[in-house]
């Protein structure tokens, strides 16, 4: 029996490897999860992570970014097209890099705590 702790889960899922044998990879594609794990068989499909990614990502990015925007806003002062131009292309591709771990973090703490989706349990 594999070790289901969080710490386990999480790491593997933010490595983007199956969380249940640490090996495999997690997707087939961008944020497509892989029916089966290449290397166990694992079926990771089972595992919710449809809404939190996306807002785990935003928080994440929101409170990185943040105290960046407004520093520059107080000290510099620029025009707000400036300030647009600059930060709004960079939270939106920082958001998008950072969304595959965001899933995987969900899908590997989902595994840990034995959380399936619903409509896939017999």
């Amino acid at each position: 029996m594999a070790d289901r702790s969080i710490g386990v889960g999480v790491r593997r899922g933010l490595r983007l490897q199956c969380p249940h044998c640490g090996e495999g990879r997690l997707y087939r594609s961008f944020l497509k999860v892989t029916d089966r794990c290449e290397t166990c068989g694992e079926d990771n499909t089972v595992y919710p992570c449809d809404d939190a990614p996306p807002y785990l990502a935003l928080f994440l990015v929101g409170h990185l970014l943040m105290p960046f925007i407004v520093l520059m806003s107080r000290e510099l002062d620029p025009p707000i097209w400036i300030m647009a131009s600059i930060w709004l292309p960079l939270t939106a591709l920082t958001c998008v890099v950072s969304l595959p771990y965001m899933k995987g973090l969900v899908v590997g703490f989902a595994w840990a705590m034995g959380v399936t989706r619903t409509d896939s349990q017999p």
